[in-house]
């Protein structure tokens, strides 16, 4: 009894060693912060940094505080070298720090007691219509003009926001591997928000509606008219990351729509990513 108590105090030692120790073995700023705290020679501290994996923050406030921890400025350096080894460095990301890089698209940052939920904005297929004057068109010959609208279904957006000046981010595919899948390509071909634009929605019973283009024989326009855009702007959090705010407060049923360039054998993009803000 007593040998299959020790025995079963080895195994449960062993795992927790294998587990806990395993973890532990990723150095992180803290860990050498201790490990010189209790007078571990710079120097194998240095040499344990060449082999260990590591999670190393290397921003200002970070090498500040090494700083004022008294960190040589050697072994700093070597902190340095360490984080910029993708073979050594393992990239922790914080899902709800706007900060880190997310997965490619747009994201809302829900704020409530302190803390923030960074939220993807989900994709919405819209449909395309004919309207307003294809009868008057028939009557004069061509003459009238027959508008296409964006139509998304439903008064309301699944994405209900309730801050009058929601703050976005935008991440982008510095990698550009969307460019060769059939997703997000367009966070790929972009490269800032500038390249999209945000549409305020006419709202009726059944859908959200934006007029997009219009044509008659005297001639045709695309895009969206200018009374339907919001203005937006956006700072450059770090590559790839853009933060959007606005300076007014917003009402109603809103959605960013790509509005770059189309790279040769792709498609026009038939998704929106809508919002409402009540």
């Amino acid at each position: 009894m007593k040998f299959m108590k020790f025995a079963l105090f080895t195994m449960f030692f062993f795992f927790d060693f294998c587990v806990f120790g395993q973890q532990s073995d990723v150095l992180t700023n803290e860990v050498v912060i201790g490990m010189h705290a209790k007078g571990l020679p710079a120097s194998i501290i240095t040499s344990r940094l060449k082999t260990a994996k590591n999670s190393f923050d290397i921003s200002t406030d970070a090498l500040i505080k090494l700083t004022e921890n008294k960190i040589p400025e050697d072994l700093i350096n070597a902190i340095i070298d360490a984080a910029g080894d993708p073979a050594r460095h393992i990239m922790v990301i914080d899902v709800n720090n706007p900060n880190d890089m997310h997965e490619s698209g747009i994201y809302y940052t829900k704020k409530a007691g302190g803390k923030i939920e960074m939220i993807a904005l989900d994709p919405t297929v819209y449909s395309q219509s004919k309207s307003g004057g294809a009868f008057a068109s028939a009557l004069t010959g061509g003459v009238a003009k027959v508008k296409t609208s964006v139509t998304l279904d439903g008064m309301n957006s699944r994405r209900q926001i309730e801050e009058g000046k929601p703050e976005f981010y935008f991440y982008f595919d510095l990698t550009k591997n969307s460019l060769n899948k059939a997703g997000n390509w367009w966070f790929a071909a972009a490269t800032s928000p500038n390249e999209f634009i945000l549409v305020d929605f006419t709202v009726h019973k059944k859908n959200r509606e934006v007029e997009n283009g219009s044509a008659s024989i005297l001639g045709a326009s695309s895009g969206v008219a200018d009374k339907n855009k919001i203005a937006f702007k956006f700072d450059k959090v770090a590559p790839g990351i853009y933060r959007v705010f606005f300076d007014k407060p917003l009402s109603g049923e809103f959605c960013f729509m790509y509005a770059g360039s189309i790279p040769s054998g792709f498609d026009a993009i038939n998704k929106v990513y809508d919002f409402g803000v009540k």
